[in-house]
């Protein structure tokens, strides 16, 4: 997983370096910056940087006083964030807070994603937050590869794959909790067909359902801890 770290560059965040950085490369994952001139515009590298990670941390520590205890933040690391939600699909992110610091407001503020508060005097507190951020970030960027079978509903679909109405759909089922499809391309590799599902929880059943001219083939749901899934017409 390529995690893209957004925060101040200066001696008040070296923390997120010193202690940040290692933690994100001992869960086996990649960590990316950008530095930029205070203020300034992002650049192109950073912003494609952004949006050829598969994750994002925002550090929104204090910059600028407004009074009463309160501070704003740096503007370049919310214009980050801002790049990795807009992003299509949109490129989880998790904002790191530091208590006093305004919300950055906007459609940030309203969005469905995880925010860790802290204290400057609690890192240790937030590392351990940070852990389970990346935890949690690893399970919904992670891609299984799944060989779909058995040979002879795939023969029947390999020679349908171009046609027009071709859809292949895939849902989840936790519990009694049952997610609306979502569509997912199909690849035709070596002679046969593969899907690739990205952000399966733990214990999370799977179903595929293609249809085509009317017809349709649709597993039953199942646990992804083998390489196949059967689809049936």
């Amino acid at each position: 997983m390529r995690v893209f770290v957004a925060y101040g560059y200066h001696e008040r965040d070296r923390w997120v370096e010193d202690c940040v950085l290692p933690l994100i490369a001992a869960f086996g994952c990649e960590a990316v910056h950008g530095r930029v001139v205070y203020g300034g515009v992002l650049p192109d590298e950073v912003m494609k940087a952004i949006r050829s990670s598969d994750a994002l941390l925002g550090f929104t520590t204090r910059r600028e006083s407004i009074g009463e205890g309160q501070y704003r933040t740096h503007d370049w690391v919310v214009q980050e964030l801002l790049i990795a939600h807009a992003q299509e699909p949109q490129i989880p992110w998790v904002e790191i807070r530091e208590q006093g610091v305004v919300s950055p407001g906007g459609i940030l503020e309203s969005a469905n994603a995880q925010r860790i508060d802290y204290r400057e005097e609690d890192l240790a507190g937030c590392l351990v937050k940070i852990a389970h951020a990346l935890r949690r970030l690893r399970e919904m960027t992670e891609v299984i590869t799944v060989r779909l079978g058995p040979p002879g509903a795939v023969d029947e679909v390999s020679v349908l794959l171009d046609d027009p109405s071709f859809v292949c759909t895939w849902q989840t089922l936790r519990g009694v909790a049952e997610s609306a499809p979502r569509r997912i391309p199909v690849f035709p590799i070596g002679g046969r067909l593969f899907v690739r599902i990205r952000g399966l929880a733990q214990r999370e059943l799977v179903r595929i359902a293609i249809s085509v001219r009317g017809r349709t083939w649709r597993s039953d749901y199942e646990l992804l801890d083998t390489v196949a899934i059967h689809i049936k017409e």
